[in-house]
């Protein structure tokens, strides 16, 4: 989720003046929140482009946060532990087939169009 959030960034309107980075910022103006680049901040993360699956802390903004935080974040850990539970159980040394996973062209939500995998074994 930290590595590759499927949204790339949030828009978000100020409901008041304020500054941020040097940057003034008024009530009503559009603001435009890159959670991709936040999500890799080398001053929350340790090697933040490195993928670890076992990265602790990880306090990434793939759910968003605050009054933003997404309603189904806890269906969605949970809907991910059970499929990654059952392909790791299930199929035997799966690995990826190449180094290039293929993206669709989409702007602001990341997906991938294809993830081919190879097997050794189908397990029960």
């Amino acid at each position: 989720m930290r590595y590759e959030p499927a949204f790339q960034f949030v828009v978000r309107v100020a409901m008041c003046d304020l500054y941020i980075g040097g940057q003034a910022i008024q009530t009503g103006q559009q603001i435009v929140c890159v959670l991709g680049a936040a999500n890799r901040d080398p001053a929350k993360f340790a090697e933040p482009e490195r993928f670890n699956i076992q990265r602790q802390p990880n306090p990434h903004l793939a759910f968003g946060y605050g009054p933003h935080f997404c309603v189904g974040a806890m269906l969605s850990r949970m809907e991910g532990q059970i499929a990654f539970s059952t392909l790791l159980r299930r199929l035997g040394g799966i690995q990826l087939a190449n180094d290039t996973p293929e993206w669709r062209p989409a702007f602001g939500i990341r997906s991938l169009a294809t993830l081919p995998v190879t097997f050794s074994a189908v397990l029960s």
